[in-house]
């Protein structure tokens, strides 16, 4: 009978717009990313909670689909591509998730529920979790807190009429019976859970009558031996002694007693200390008083403090909606990427009190004679896995866990509650339960951060290396430079500067075929695959790849190849080298705010590329004694232009004193 109403919530509408354009993105320029995200409850505003709503976040996870509807809803909003939208069609979530079991007490900063999944999916699926976890934890957690402050006395729902709508309420019932309340008045959720229903009476039915005991009466006559009366509509001293010529007419006429009275306003101590002196001397010790209004664990937990006669409390509005905290901080980070067939990347957010931790983690509990001592976060590797409390709970997006049914699940509630330390279930919330780091994990993290906080705030820099090719640089070339192989040297400097700084160095390299019709202007120079055409030795590093003229490269592969090689050489023929689409790509993907421009010749295709890089970077360099060029006078015209397009011009040595 524990079901999760899943199909309503299978929209892949069910999501804030950012998560989709954020994932267009992604399915534009970050495919085959592999991403772990993980579910976390941020700050303690609460010392512990009472972690809810696994099932159905897996339930939702597998059936989150686009209807055509969906789909034309997103068309309408004249964001997104139709081929993004043709991938949202078909979408299905395909990912591993790993979670503490529902109905675990868990702890703020350790994750509670691990996503491995494809990068788009995984960013599709966090508003959905974050506010089923949410919701369900919240008042999952208020309940459990409210069921410790009675002390093993009863505790029912009454939230109905003051929860955020129909679902809320379903919710609030089945986390309350989830977290050891007796039953609810929500009967609907009594028929959808098996929660037994419990109610008693409204004062309007009280006023309805024109007498209090006729109502008293009509009510015990359809219900004898079930009703509990309410007695503070008029005046309570009345009532009670209503209540009690009641219970006389039922023993009469029934051979029944009266269950039990209820009090919902004033001073419950007095009232029900009272009512308990008065029932115990007309010798109805066996009839309940239950109070209600406005109650609390707080108001409870007084309440038991002074000794009060309450046998059981309904508490509505502030179980329900859990009013003193209504939400739980639960955040959903990602803590590692992978590009391609590379290893996971950590990542971390580093904002102030707002930080996230790298690396997918495990939680391991320690216990002292059954009671909670300290929960550990551990690097996962699999090999804690039997000891850890995150479980693998879905695989390649199908559950692979049965769920147990709702009464189980309560039992292991109540036997989770019991194991918690005494200042939790006395609840004390200044009491701080032990939640730390393992030291190797929290080296690695601090390794992490210092790394981070250098390569986000760091400039990307790229050195630009023109045509430094045979027949350009050597006095045997079809179209030698004059004196050009005197930069030579520098050249070298500065490549094995860049390797070893690990700045990209983008290479053109002319490649030109028979007839090209640039050779109506120039000399036939650098034809493809001859000698020619060929980098200088001393312009080449030894982690290099060169790109094809004419073959088309994918936005995949070239962020690929920009992280793992130091020089990427791109063939050209024309003296742009930004008129081939793979130049213009990386350009776009590298994204740099400073670049170093060297090689030949001054005039002609060092400007070309100059010009381009200046009016789409922030800085551009030109290092003066590392460019030849043609002829003099032209090279002062170029500098000139190039001065008028705030291009900077330093030095081979200059450039080498750079720390970064």
């Amino acid at each position: 009978m524990f079901q999760a109403s899943s199909k309503k919530l299978a929209s892949g509408l069910w999501v804030d717009l950012y998560e989709l354009t954020m994932a267009s993105v992604y399915f534009e320029r970050r495919k085959n990313i592999k991403a772990v995200f993980e579910l976390f409850i941020r700050s303690s505003r609460r010392p512990f909670y009472l972690l809810f709503g696994v099932r159905e976040a897996l339930n939702y996870a597998k059936s989150l689909r686009f209807s055509q509807e969906d789909i034309s809803f997103l068309r309408s909003l004249e964001l997104f591509s139709e081929d993004f939208l043709a991938y949202l069609k078909k979408f299905k979530f395909s990912g591993n998730i790993f979670s503490q079991s529902d109905g675990s007490i868990v702890f703020a900063r350790e994750p509670l529920l691990r996503v491995e999944a494809d990068l788009i999916e995984a960013q599709i699926l966090e508003s959905a979790l974050l506010n089923i976890i949410n919701v369900h934890t919240t008042l999952a957690t208020k309940s459990a807190r409210v069921v410790l402050a009675a002390k093993g006395r009863k505790i029912y729902d009454f939230s109905l009429r003051r929860t955020l709508g129909r679902e809320a309420s379903l919710i609030a019932a089945k986390s309350a019976y989830l977290a050891g309340a007796g039953g609810t008045s929500n009967i609907l959720a009594g028929k959808l859970y098996g929660i037994p229903v419990v109610g008693t009476m409204a004062h309007s039915f009280v006023m309805s009558f024109s007498r209090e005991i006729e109502a008293f009466k009509l009510f015990v006559d359809k219900f004898p031996g079930k009703a509990i009366l309410l007695l503070d509509t008029y005046d309570l001293r009345n009532g009670l002694n209503n209540a009690v010529h009641i219970a006389k007419y039922l023993k009469k006429n029934y051979k029944s007693r009266l269950l039990g009275v209820r009090i919902d306003s004033g001073d419950l101590i007095e009232q029900s200390k009272y009512i308990r002196s008065v029932l115990d001397f007309e010798g109805l010790v066996n009839t309940l008083i239950l109070a209600s209004g406005d109650l609390d664990e707080y108001k409870i937990k007084k309440l038991i403090s002074a000794n009060a006669p309450i046998d059981a409390f309904g508490v509505g509005t502030n179980m329900g909606v859990s009013s003193d905290l209504p939400f739980t901080d639960a955040v959903y980070k990602i803590c590692g990427i992978r590009r391609f067939n590379e290893n996971f990347l950590p990542v971390m957010k580093l904002s102030q009190k707002k930080s996230s931790l790298p690396f997918a983690k495990q939680v391991i509990r320690s216990f002292g004679r059954k009671v909670m001592e300290k929960d550990t976060i551990y690097l996962d590797k699999g090999s804690n896995y039997q000891r850890g409390l995150l479980k693998k709970v879905m695989a390649k997006g199908e559950v692979t866990t049965d769920f147990p049914d709702l009464e189980s699940l309560r039992k292991s509630v109540l036997k989770n509650l019991s194991s918690l330390p005494q200042e939790l279930k006395d609840l004390n919330d200044g009491f701080q339960y032990p939640v730390i780091l393992e030291p190797k994990l929290k080296e690695k993290i601090n390794s992490v951060r210092s790394l981070i906080s250098k390569r986000a705030l760091q400039c990307s820099t790229v050195f630009f290396d023109i045509d430094t090719q045979f027949d350009f640089l050597s006095p045997e070339g079809r179209l030698y430079v004059p004196h050009s192989e005197e930069i030579l040297p520098k050249i070298k400097r500065l490549l094995k500067f860049a390797e070893e700084k690990g700045i990209l160095v983008i290479s053109s390299a002319d490649s030109h075929k028979k007839n090209d019709p640039e050779f109506e202007k120039f000399p036939a120079h650098c034809l493809k695959n001859s000698r020619g055409s060929k980098k200088l030795k001393e312009t080449l590093l030894k982690k290099y790849i060169s790109l094809s003229l004419g073959r088309k490269y994918s936005w995949e592969y070239l962020e690929q190849i920009k992280g793992s090689y130091a020089q990427i050489i791109i063939e050209k023929n024309a003296l742009n080298l930004f008129t081939v689409p793979a130049a213009r790509e990386l350009l776009d993907i590298i994204f740099p705010c400073r670049v170093y421009v060297f090689g030949v010749a001054t005039e002609y295709c060092v400007k070309e590329a100059v010009l381009t890089l200046a009016g789409e970077v922030d800085e551009v360099f030109v290092v003066e004694d590392a460019v030849k060029e043609v002829n003099i006078k032209e090279k002062d015209k170029t500098f000139l232009q190039f001065r008028k397009n705030n291009v900077k011009f330093i030095d081979t040595e200059s450039v080498l004193k750079m720390s970064d």
